[in-house]
């Protein structure tokens, strides 16, 4: 596996491989196993909004919160809610980004 290209939707971790900010020593170690991984694969990293990284995010997120590993080998073995996600990013369908705010009346 050769010329990979990573996607993340953290910009403080793009510039800490990138060497523009300064590794903070509690995961330096972390961070030079992962750069030697992306230099034997030859891995280029950039930088995309959470929303077009969504299955991943979501993904995720589910291990964070269960703290429990998911394996899945197939597009079967997932969960509906993946497959959805999969499915409409396959199709090209934009996931948008809708803050809201409160309107406080004077």
């Amino acid at each position: 596996m050769h010329n990979v290209i990573v996607e993340t939707d953290s910009l403080s971790f793009k510039k800490i491989i990138q060497k523009a900010w300064r590794v903070p020593w509690e995961i330096a170690e972390k961070v030079k196993e992962i750069k030697k991984i992306m230099e034997k694969i030859r891995a280029n990293i950039k930088h995309i909004f959470r929303e077009g990284n969504s299955l991943a995010d979501y993904l995720a997120n589910i291990v964070i919160e269960s703290q429990v590993e998911h394996h899945y080998s197939c597009f079967q073995e997932l969960p509906l809610k993946e497959r959805r996600i999969l499915n409409s990013d396959k199709a090209q369908i934009p996931t948008l980004r809708i803050r809201t705010r409160a309107i406080i009346p004077l």
